[in-house]
Formats: C-alpha cells, sequence, structure tokens
C-alpha cells in the first residue's frame, strides 16, 4: 500500500519532535494527506505502540493516509513492546491527559485526551477499533476464550487482562478485540476504492469548473479597460495551461 509520503529518519534534530506521552522519547513523524487537501503530520511511537494526533488530525485522514498506518501498524508487530505508565502528560502542555470513551458507528473505543484541546494519545488497537478494522468479542466468544485461556495480555497498553473478572482492560479500558479477517478485507476494500475516487478526475466538475472560470474572466474582462490583442492571446494561453495543469497534475496523482 504505498500511501505514506514520507516517515522523517532519526536525526540530531529528532530531540524536536513530539516526545511520547508514555515513555518520552522521540516519536516517529509520518507526513500524510490530510482531507480536503494538504498534508498533516501524526506522530507514532512503534514501542509503546500508539499515535499522537493533533486537534482532530484523526478524522481529517484520507483513505489512503488511514491504510498507511495500517501498514506501519502492522510493521511494528516485529518491535518489543514498551507497558504504559500509569500516567501519560500531554506532550504539548505536561497536563495528564484524561481517558476518553468515543463511539464510531456501533464500536466503542478509547483515547487519552488532552482537556486543554492539544490532541489525543491513541493506542495502536483503539486505532484499529476506531476505524473499523478489529471487532469487539460478542460475550458468548470472551467465555470461550475465558474457558481457554484465562489471561491474556492488552496489545493496547500491555497491562494483563484477568478473563475471569474482566471484560475489558482495567487500565485503558480496551475491550477484548479480535481481527475478524472478514471485516479487515472490506475496510480495506473500501478504503483504496474510496482512495482512487479521490484521485479520478470527474470530467463534469471539472468542465464545470473551467467554464465558471471562462464566465468569471469575461466579467473581469468587461469591468476593465479595454485591453490589446496580445494581452487577450496570453491571458487565453494563461487560461488553457491552468486548465490543463488541473488535469494532469490529478492523472499523475493516481
Amino acid at each position: 500500500m504505498g500511501y505514506l509520503i514520507a516517515m522523517d529518519a532519526p536525526t540530531a534534530a529528532s530531540t524536536l519532535s513530539t516526545p511520547c506521552p508514555s515513555c518520552g522519547l522521540a516519536m516517529a513523524v509520518h507526513r500524510l494527506e490530510r482531507k480536503p487537501t494538504g498534508v498533516t503530520t501524526i506522530d507514532v511511537c512503534v514501542a509503546c505502540r500508539a499515535l499522537w494526533f493533533d486537534g482532530f488530525e484523526s478524522l481529517q485522514l484520507t483513505p489512503g493516509a488511514t491504510l498507511a498506518l495500517l501498514t506501519s501498524i502492522h510493521d511494528a508487530e516485529r518491535e518489543p513492546m514498551r507497558t504504559m505508565p500509569s500516567r501519560l502528560p500531554c506532550p504539548r502542555c505536561s497536563t495528564t491527559l484524561v481517558l476518553t470513551r468515543d463511539l464510531q458507528r456501533s464500536t466503542r473505543f478509547s483515547y487519552f485526551r488532552c482537556e486543554r484541546g492539544h490532541g489525543r494519545f491513541t493506542p495502536f488497537m483503539q486505532f484499529l477499533l476506531e476505524k473499523n478494522f478489529v471487532r469487539p468479542l460478542p460475550p458468548a466468544e470472551i467465555e470461550r476464550l475465558r474457558r481457554a485461556v484465562g489471561t491474556v495480555r492488552c496489545s493496547g497498553c500491555g497491562a494483563g487482562i484477568d478473563l475471569a473478572a474482566d471484560t475489558a482492560c482495567r487500565y485503558c479500558r480496551a475491550p477484548i478485540a479480535v481481527l475478524d479477517p472478514d471485516a479487515l478485507s472490506r475496510t480495506v476494500e473500501s478504503l483504496t476504492a474510496a482512495e482512487a475516487r479521490r484521485n479520478r478526475i470527474d470530467p463534469e466538475a471539472l468542465a464545470e469548473g473551467i467554464l465558471a472560470a471562462e464566465r468569471l474572466n469575461r466579467t473581469l474582462a468587461a469591468d476593465a479597460r479595454p485591453a490589446s490583442a496580445a494581452d487577450a492571446i496570453v491571458a487565453a494561453i494563461d487560461f488553457g495551461a491552468t486548465a490543463l495543469d488541473v488535469l494532469f497534475s490529478s492523472r499523475r496523482q493516481r
């Protein structure tokens, strides 16, 4: 999945990167596309299995950017994992992040939020829940797991979960979830199709935009002083070049 724009390599300037609320080390910076246009930077701590989103960055991710983070999360499984501490400071203001529960469609997920609005710290598993890559286990499946296993480790924060007493992590409140291959496949296909539509030229919209620009040019020309024939030719060439730039720029992105 080639939607990751860039990932900054560790350098001497990495001390200026966002410190991880969990371990305090500099987080890796991922530059990803955002909606409706532009680029945003998402901070990722592989060892702590979590992401930092400034403001509403999680909601602004393009389908391709979401797929890129899924790839990064998958690749992180090869790395050792750190357990999160009991207190998580905001990397912007140092106030303690507050555990917050949210709902995406019918799936509950949680994250650690700065009460001053600076952003949120989201464990990998919670991000996967939010984006419908995994599904919570129903009570019947949890009961079967309890009889077979007894205790599991939370993939979100590393804490142990006693299945005899809990149906969620006591620390980060992550529900016991499973990677559903069918749900994962459907979500990936949906995001891939959405990314393709986002980069596809809409001929009707392009034509409407060209006509609107032409009408505006005519209105402005009528209000301005008469221009020379040479000026009119240059203006026409500039207008045509602009339309072609839009067309071929969009094609290059596909």
